[in-house]
Formats: structure tokens, C-alpha cells, sequence
């Protein structure tokens, strides 16, 4: 899990789309090297329409991503002409659970006293989240 896309020559189960890979490409080259790309939203920043696109794995209506490079966890909303980006190191982030356990593709990414709940397209996707993040909080 530890090695990059470059490296793995893919980005999980899905192709990068042209904008996101500008964005990757942006990453890689301040030395951020993605590890993991997957489709998700944050809660705090989604209606319940888009949620539920979210919830149902609705691949063709991608709305944000997650990368994750050994450094940090980026948040990516792509727009029509820049890309929205939030990032929070990876020293930063205290833990991670599961909300529901595996019932509705989310789970919590606590920040100190704060917490956010990140909703993935794909199961699959978030449990490989969720493994790279507790092995780095163990270290």
C-alpha cells in the first residue's frame, strides 16, 4: 500500500480524469506522490442529493475525490475552471472509524478536537483508506 501510482501504474479501480490528473500531476510535483485516489465526498460540503449519487457508487457522476499521497489527504471537488482543493497532513490526522459499520460507505477522519465524515463511492475504496490511515496513525 505503500507504493505510489507512478509506481503501481494505476489509481485504484478507476481512470483518472483529465482534470484530476492536472491536480495529481500539480501534487507529484511539489513531491506528493499519490498513494490512493478514490471517489468521495466530504459531508460537510455535499447536499443530500449529492450524497445519495455518492451512497448508490454512481461512478459516472463523480463529484469529488480523495488522494491521498504518504504525506497528506487532499480533498478534490473538480470545477470547470480550477479544482477545489483542501488538505490536511497526514501528522495532523489523530484516527479514523467506521460510521455503521460498512453500511453506507463512510467513515470519520478526526482532526484533534474536530472530525469529518468522508462518504466513498466505492466500498472497496474505503476500506483501503481506512488501512493506509490507521497503519500511518500507528507509527
Amino acid at each position: 500500500m505503500t507504493e505510489s501510482i507512478k509506481e503501481q501504474g494505476k489509481a485504484g479501480s478507476l481512470e483518472i480524469p483529465k482534470k484530476l490528473g492536472r491536480t495529481v500531476k500539480r501534487l507529484a510535483d511539489q513531491g506528493e506522490d499519490p498513494v490512493l485516489i478514490a471517489p468521495a465526498l466530504l459531508r460537510s460540503q455535499a447536499t443530500e442529493q449529492m450524497l445519495a449519487i455518492a451512497r448508490m457508487g454512481m461512478l459516472d457522476k463523480v463529484l469529488g475525490y480523495l488522494v491521498t499521497t504518504r504525506k497528506s489527504v487532499h480533498f478534490v471537488r473538480p470545477g470547470l475552471a480550477w479544482d477545489r482543493v483542501q488538505s490536511i497532513p497526514l501528522d495532523a490526522i489523530d484516527g479514523v472509524e467506521y460510521v455503521d459499520e460498512f453500511h453506507n460507505n463512510t467513515l470519520k477522519l478526526k482532526v484533534g478536537e474536530k472530525a469529518e465524515s468522508i462518504i466513498f463511492y466505492d466500498d472497496m475504496d474505503g476500506i483501503r483508506f481506512y488501512k493506509y490511515i490507521k497503519d500511518r496513525t500507528r507509527r
